[in-house]
């Protein structure tokens, strides 16, 4: 069997185990681009010499790591099913992470996306409600481009989410509870079940992306922000790390 058709069948494995979608694009890329030269090669081919070369990138070393980890799990799969009769990557010391904390922003940053927020006077109540959301809840855009007005639980603030590690729950802060709800019955004007709209449809990944960097910040920064919790916006902050998701519930 050549490398493009094993490649083919790992993925097939991983289908038929129920790996979610974004698992199977990211090891199509990542393989594809690594053993792109390799193709149609047998794979009794990937030796230790053709591993090196794959994974000889200038790239950062957290980029590196990722590449290795899908060629790694697709080499141990390759011996698993007796396709590859020694795993290249016996004996070989994973490529290292760095770790660098996150920078936080300040009361005043926070306090100044918010009034950059609410300026467009046509979404007074949907931007801080959104810009709420995401401090609060540690979502990616994706996240919050899915979530409905039946994933919101309007009496405690919990978030259903189906996220890129499958599906769960979220707590919101009573801020930001009141925020969404001001939007929803003001200034929501939609026949569809998205609970954040434009023009009556859903606002999506892309639009997320840049609505954030016109207020002048990144969606991922905004993840692992600390957490506005008073009645005046930025008053009191209280420190937060990685935000904790439930598992779903029915």
């Amino acid at each position: 069997m050549n490398i493009r058709d094993a490649i083919e069948a790992f993925l097939l494995d991983h289908r038929a185990r129920g790996s979610r979608p974004r698992t199977l694009e990211w090891h199509r890329y990542t393989l594809s681009y690594l053993l792109r030269d390799s193709q149609d090669a047998e794979v009794a081919t990937l030796t230790v010499f053709v591993i090196n070369q794959a994974l000889a990138r200038e790239v950062k070393p957290n980029t590196l790591a990722n590449y290795e980890r899908s060629l790694r799990a697709f080499c141990a799969w390759l011996v698993g099913v007796e396709l590859l009769a020694k795993d290249p990557f016996k004996g070989r010391k994973r490529a290292k992470q760095v770790f660098e904390p996150k920078r936080v922003l300040t009361p005043q940053e926070i306090s100044l996306l918010f009034q950059a927020a609410k300026a467009d006077r046509r979404w007074r109540y949907r931007n801080p409600a959104l810009l709420a959301v995401f401090l609060d809840s540690g979502l990616r855009a994706s996240e919050v481009a899915r979530l409905s007005l039946g994933d919101v639980d309007w009496e405690t603030g919990v978030l259903k989410v189906e996220g890129k590690t499958g599906p769960g729950t979220v707590a919101i802060g009573r801020q930001t509870l009141r925020l969404l709800k001001r939007y929803v019955s003001h200034e929501r004007k939609a026949r569809c079940t998205t609970l954040f709209v434009h023009a009556g449809k859903p606002l999506s990944q892309p639009s997320l992306t840049r609505w954030a960097r016109r207020l002048g910040v990144r969606v991922p920064q905004l993840r692992f922000q600390p957490i506005c919790k008073s009645q005046r916006t930025s008053a009191r902050l209280f420190q937060a790390g990685k935000f904790v998701r439930g598992p779903a519930t029915k």
